[in-house]
């Protein structure tokens, strides 16, 4: 028998015990470090160099030191997207043909040669676009900067209203709750990442390279400090701030533009949208230089700028990017260009996140962010009744409490702290795009992958019954799936009424013709109509499933209720192993982007089989919406984006996989009066385009204030009750 050494078992031992460790501590209340989120990168220099010195480039890549596996992506990208324009060219063409000799031997005025002339007319312009794009070469270029055109127009968008008060004070912690599961990951991108917390992670905080006034909807900078469009309007320059820093100190370059395309688009991401994203909606990126990136878009459309603002991610934090980067980093915190990062010594696993102020933050003095970002901590605890969450912002312990539903707002807000002016009411009305809340079906199992069902259940749920009674007619019914976009919001699209009869009569004709002893209907073999409707852990669910049940009920429908926990629900959905979901995504201006959500190549894979790990939740497979889709990517004109955005939308609502939800326009919430807000001429508490203002970070923490009222609760000391309305601002463009 093989002898060990003492000392090796020792060892041995010692790291079978950590890594026992390591995994049992996954699932407890721990502080975060030892899953690796104090992980600090290596310098970038660490890394091997991008380009060999025999690589045709210019000398400044050359010196670019890139993530492993870098070297010959350049090659192998332009290759991928030269094939992926050969294949798309072709299989446009073959369409093209068969359109038009099937629009030659039919009928004329016939519907078989209308059908023909759509799909002719819908097809033509994506194999224009590809065909130019083919004439272009290259998708990826290395350029120097004195190569540049030299007849560009500069913007820097340093015309708006400023944002913020200078009355701001720095400092202090502002203290949330969130009703939501811990996420599973923190990372930007991958599995699972796409999770209800990253807002508050990254999309909130990080600076794109350029962003729209949350007043006026005007192009404002962001990291890009000018920008330039070229005569057609597909190609947009921008000049990187030199000044410009990730949180972790590095400096943004387009060197960090290339690696986010390198590590977004790369298998180990495990992440198909980014892919389609890149090769779907640019044509070309071109680097001049570190300073200058040129963006050009497929097409021509409306804010070229804004779609244009590709992401970029910092270089050195990708240094062990590999195979195992679901795992390696699924807890690490990516650097961001914003104010905010995780402070890693302040997370409890499961329980809480904290934010700390960037010390030195590059853009702290800079117009539009100086007034920005002001209290040095926010901490989220995640808490899973709301309940508990108004009793701890009552005790002092939070500083804010969100308020939308009606129960809290009239009856929860009933408390001695706000009748003596502790605590202040606050309404905001905003124009921000409405959230798609709703039920989304499962086209891809059954009983939704037959139309009939999906319009049975359509007319089998009172969501106004909902309104009425749980949300006593402060919200309203949504429409379109994509409301709150002002013009590009075709306000035509109407729910479909809650209707027994109706329901009975689809459901029929699906083959339940047989009524119970309880009244549900069933099929001739027994099977029963029955849906399981999955949702979060939430008590508001349970109260409107109480209505919703019963009323389908009348309709032969038996609906029942399975909550789960956030991450679970999510996982279940995005994998598409439900039925029926209340659930939403998140959209901001200024243009919807039906795309991820309903494109058909989201939906299956070759084998036919549900594609898992997308954004079409649906399954929704349908030629005319992609069709649809694709004139909205090419849309050039605000006419033919309004157009195209409104037929999109009316054969969304046809497919039937959506019912319509509930909304609100305006935003609710309670705050401990030493939460403070602009009140400039410009900027007056909030600018209107924002869901929930505190994503402005605008507000900061009177110290003084807060020092006062702690001693006015202690004793018996009263300020007037205050209820803030926020109106939307008169002269308020309308939402673009």
């Amino acid at each position: 028998m093989l002898s060990v050494p003492r000392s090796i078992s020792r060892l041995l031992f010692s790291c079978a015990t950590a890594l026992l460790g390591a995994v049992l501590l996954t699932g407890c209340d721990d502080d975060g470090t030892a899953l690796g989120l104090e992980w600090q990168h290596p310098s970038d220099l660490t890394m091997p160099p991008g380009f060999a010195e025999t690589d045709d480039v210019p000398t400044y890549t050359k010196r670019w030191h890139m993530p492993p596996g870098f070297a010959g992506f350049p090659e192998r990208w332009n290759a991928r997207v030269r094939e992926y324009i050969e294949t798309n060219l072709e299989e446009d063409c073959n369409t093209c043909e068969k359109a038009l000799l099937q629009y030659l031997t039919s009928a004329p005025g016939g519907e078989r040669q209308h059908r023909a002339r759509i799909r002719f007319q819908n097809t033509w312009p994506n194999l224009l676009s590809l065909s130019r794009r083919k004439g272009q070469g290259d998708y990826l270029r290395f350029l120097r900067e004195n190569q540049l055109p030299e007849d560009l127009e500069w913007h820097d968008g340093m015309d708006q209203p400023e944002l913020g008060s200078p009355k701001a004070v720095k400092g202090g912690t502002l203290r949330l709750a969130l009703q939501r599961s811990f996420p599973n990951t923190f990372r930007m991108f991958g599995p699972n990442s796409n999770n209800a917390f990253r807002r508050y992670l990254y999309d909130d905080i990080d600076l794109p390279l350029i962003r729209l006034h949350p007043g006026t909807g005007k192009l404002i900078p962001g990291t890009a400090d000018r920008w330039a469009v070229s005569r057609d309007g597909r190609t947009i320059y921008f000049h990187i701030d030199e000044a410009a820093r990730f949180s972790d100190g590095s400096r943004l370059t387009t060197r960090d533009f290339i690696t986010s395309l390198f590590v977004r688009t790369s298998p180990y991401g495990v992440e198909p949208f980014y892919n389609d994203y890149y090769m779907g909606n640019f044509s070309r990126i071109e680097v001049y230089g570190n300073q200058y990136i040129a963006v050009t878009l497929a097409a021509a459309r409306p804010y070229a700028p804004f779609y244009a603002s590709i992401p970029a991610s910092c270089t050195a934090f990708y240094a062990e990017f590999g195979p195992d980067y679901p795992t390696r980093y699924l807890w690490r915190v990516a650097p961001t260009t914003g104010g905010y990062t995780v402070n890693p010594y302040d997370v409890i696993m499961g329980r809480q996140v904290s934010l700390i102020r960037v010390p030195n933050w590059w853009a702290a003095d800079r117009r539009y962010t100086r007034y920005s970002c002001n209290v040095d901590h926010i901490v989220y605890r995640f808490v899973s009744e709301s309940t508990k969450i108004r009793e701890l912002f009552r005790l002092g312990e939070l500083d804010v409490f969100n308020a939308r539903e009606a129960d809290f707002w009239y009856e929860g807000l009933e408390m001695d702290a706000v009748h003596r002016g502790l605590i202040q009411r606050v309404h905001f009305n905003n124009i921000w795009p409405r959230n798609c809340f709703g039920f989304h079906l499962n086209c891809s199992q059954p009983p939704f992958n037959q139309k009939v069902m999906r319009r049975g259940f359509h007319h089998a749920l009172n969501v106004q019954a909902v309104l009425d009674t749980v949300f006593r007619g402060d919200y309203t019914r949504l429409g379109s799936y994509f409301s709150g976009f002002g013009q590009y919001t075709d306000e035509s699209i109407k729910a479909l009424p809650y209707a027994p009869e109706k329901a009975r009569a689809c459901f029929a004709r699906a083959g339940y013709t047989v009524e119970g002893p309880d009244g549900i209907l069933c099929k001739p073999d027994g099977t029963r109509l029955q849906v399981v409707l999955s949702s979060r852990i939430d008590p508001l669910y349970t109260n409107c499933m109480n209505i919703l049940r019963e009323e389908a009920a009348r309709c032969g429908l038996d609906l029942r209720l399975d909550q789960a926990d956030d991450t679970v629900l999510y996982s279940r959905i995005k994998s598409k192993q439900y039925q029926a979901a209340i659930f939403s995504w998140g959209f901001s201006p200024p243009l919807p982007d039906p795309g991820p959500f309903f494109d058909s190549s989201y939906a299956f894979k070759d084998d036919g089989t549900p594609m898992p790990g997308t954004s079409n939740i649906t399954a929704t497979n349908s030629p005319s919406l992609d069709r649809a889709i694709l004139a909205c990517r090419s849309a050039a004109t605000e006419e033919e984006a309004v157009a195209a955005h409104h037929q999109a939308q009316r054969l969304i609502a046809s497919t039937l996989a959506w019912v319509p939800g509930w909304t609100t326009s305006y935003w609710r919430f309670a705050q401990w009066r030493w939460l403070r807000w602009p009140d400039e001429p410009d900027c007056r508490f909030c600018p209107p385009r924002y869901y929930d203002p505190l994503d402005s970070h605008l507000y900061w923490i009177d110290e003084r204030m807060k020092a006062k009222t702690l001693r006015a609760r202690r004793s018996s000391k009263v300020f007037p009750e205050t209820d803030l309305e926020i109106e939307l601002p008169s002269e308020t463009p309308p939402a673009p």
